[in-house]
């Protein structure tokens, strides 16, 4: 199966849960496959996985649903000072989210959210931690901050750069 986005949606990629093969694409991507589903007598797709890519255009970038301030409970808080990616994270996952379901048991699935996000910032912490022992969280979050470079592997419907350590 192929799961085209709308316009609205663009690019963004959310890692649906399938028990048949598929793959999800962008709306201009969606919007080809449409045209060669509609003019071919016979059309044909293959879905394979071709490994881990490194350097691949859209980067991870924050997504659409993710805070980018001010914070709508407390206005005092602007913005989040460190984020990463936190869309399709492969990440564990128990049978006892759903219970006595019909769903699959399975060991690991594909989530996104803030809390998926968190994992990534609080790894690269604690590898500055124990790197510089002394530093205080004000220092630790300093060097993060001030370590990132722009990327030139933006999305084509974000106006946003890419920031990466």
């Amino acid at each position: 199966m192929i799961l085209g986005n709308d316009e609205v949606r663009g690019y963004e990629l959310d890692e649906d849960r399938h028990f048949l093969p598929a793959t999800n694409v962008g709306y201009q991507d969606a919007l080809a496959n449409k045209k060669y589903i509609s003019t071919e007598s016979s059309p044909k797709a293959y879905i394979e996985f071709q490994g881990t890519k490194v350097g691949t255009k859209p980067a991870p970038a924050v997504t659409s649903f993710s805070s980018r301030g001010p914070n709508p409970i407390t206005p005092e808080i602007l913005k989040p000072y460190i984020t990463a990616p936190g869309l399709n994270i492969l990440a564990a996952w128990t049978d006892l989210v759903f219970p006595g379901s019909i769903r699959k048991a399975i060991e690991f699935n594909i989530i996104s959210g803030t809390s998926m996000s968190c994992p990534h910032v609080v790894g690269v912490t604690a590898l500055l931690k124990a790197a510089h022992p002394t530093w205080s969280p004000a220092a630790i979050r300093s060097a993060l901050m001030t370590s990132a470079r722009p990327s030139q592997l933006t999305r084509p419907d974000k106006r946003s750069q890419i920031w990466r350590l």
